[in-house]
């Protein structure tokens, strides 16, 4: 006898008797029985009993200790919670205490619905064990009890089925006795009974199993309330859209100012200061002789016209060597420099005082005193002598001039200054006296004295 719960052991003991009757139906289809439950194929008697073949009630049977133990687990909870409560309630009164209580009570009974469902789970489940092991017990018994009906004639009724299906000698003996004595125990028998009881055991346990589940499902899910920030923290899920872009005004970028070459003004031209909103300076009005004086002393000769001082561009070689002898002698030269394109003035004016007033500032432009006066009609009718340039050009050296030769200097008009828009003067190129390096090396041995 088979232990309890096990079945596979309670299957093989019925199998002996499923061998003995489906002996008796083969030999009975042999001779042309037919049903389409028993003779569809040579072991379907066997397919109706191994119908349970692979359940496992032990594995069962240890789920239902488990659930058995987690639903006392979950009591012992319920227990510690409830305690708890009446704890808060004892030591804190007042609406925070009610509160809290009062939370504290909701979850008790959310904890009291978990324990019994997990303690009717257990019951179910047991249940569900001691009924599945009760229809196979009875599928098993009903199948060996059915066969032990042929008991006394197991014998020769087995011996004749084997004659039929072999086809052996003797045939028609066996063939009589399958005929007359085993078919209609076939037909009455195992056609009736035992089909039946293989119909009723295979709707039973199809039954036992729905019942457990729809318990399982009808079950109430219990809430458990989270307060303020003992919630969970809710994650988004992994494969969630990102979040829109936030749009964002486009930077646009300043235009580069727009560089300028250096404009090459007129000799003689006062440099203008630059406005940065202008695309290009204007031509300046020809300055009178008094206010055409330089920071450094040196008339509007253009040799102190570098790219640092004034926005003119550089006149080559000879202008960069005259703007630094210039500015290292500025102070020295005093208001005798204007007088670069009459060297008589410029011999007389040194040599009576070639430092000037220690007093005055070297830096600023001295009035006209009266060695300049008699220069003045002179310098006018040097100007009336030269023809009106019809429209203001730059000031280009001559490639064929030599390198030390000075650069050609405007000759201040005589009078009132030239309206704004007068065009100014082409100065014709010097064509006698002493250069300004030449004039400026002779200074050179009288700055001791």
């Amino acid at each position: 006898m088979a232990d309890r719960f096990d079945v596979a052991g309670r299957l093989a003991e019925g199998r002996v008797a499923i061998e003995h009757t489906q002996a008796y139906v083969h030999a009975c289809h042999a001779l042309g029985y037919q049903h389409p439950d028993l003779t569809a194929h040579r072991w379907q008697l066997r397919d109706w009993l191994d119908g349970e073949d692979g359940l496992n009630l032990l594995v069962l049977d240890r789920d239902c200790g488990q659930l058995r133990a987690a639903g006392q687990a979950v009591g012992e909870g319920l227990r510690i919670a409830q305690g708890q409560l009446g704890e808060l309630t004892a030591a804190w009164t007042g609406p925070g205490s009610e509160a809290a209580a009062a939370f504290l009570q909701r979850h008790c009974d959310a904890a009291s619905v978990v324990a019994n469902e997990v303690r009717a789970a257990a019951q179910r489940c047991e249940s569900l064990r001691d009924n599945l092991w009760h229809l196979l017990d009875s599928k098993v018994a009903t199948v060996i009890a059915i066969d032990d009906r042929s008991q006394p004639q197991r014998a020769s009724w087995l011996a004749a089925a084997a004659v039929v299906t072999s086809g052996t000698a003797e045939r028609s003996t066996a063939e009589e006795t399958v005929r007359a004595q085993v078919m209609p125990y076939v037909d009455n028998d195992i056609r009736g009974d035992w089909l039946a009881a293989m119909r009723s055991s295979l709707t039973a346990f199809g039954a036992a199993y729905d019942m457990v589940n729809d318990r399982l499902a009808a079950a109430s899910a219990p809430l458990f309330e989270f307060p303020g920030d003992l919630g969970p923290t809710v994650s988004p899920p992994e494969h969630s859209p990102p979040p829109p872009a936030i749009p964002v005004a486009p930077v646009l970028a300043s235009a580069p100012a727009a560089t300028l070459p250096a404009a090459v003004l007129p000799a003689g031209a006062a440099p203008a200061d630059p406005a940065p909103s202008a695309p290009a300076p204007a031509a300046p009005p020809l300055p009178d002789p008094a206010s055409a004086l330089g920071s450094s002393g040196l008339g509007s000769d253009g040799l102190s016209g570098t790219s640092d001082a004034g926005g003119l561009g550089s006149l080559g070689g000879l202008g960069g060597l005259a703007s630094r002898i210039v500015d290292a002698l500025g102070s020295l030269l005093g208001p005798g420099a204007d007088d670069v394109d009459d060297p008589a003035g410029l011999d007389d004016a040194t040599a009576d005082d070639p430092f000037g007033d220690p007093d005055e500032d070297p830096f600023q432009p001295e009035d006209e005193d009266e060695h300049d006066k008699p220069d003045q009609p002179e310098e006018a009718q040097v100007v009336a002598e030269q023809p009106p340039a019809p429209d203001p050009a730059p000031v280009d050296v001559p490639a064929d001039m030599p390198a030390d030769a000075p650069p050609p200097a405007p000759q201040p008009a005589a009078g009132p200054a030239a309206p704004a828009a007068a065009a100014p003067v082409t100065p014709a190129p010097a064509t006698g006296g002493s250069t300004p390096c030449e004039i400026a090396a002779d200074q050179v041995p009288q700055a001791g004295q």
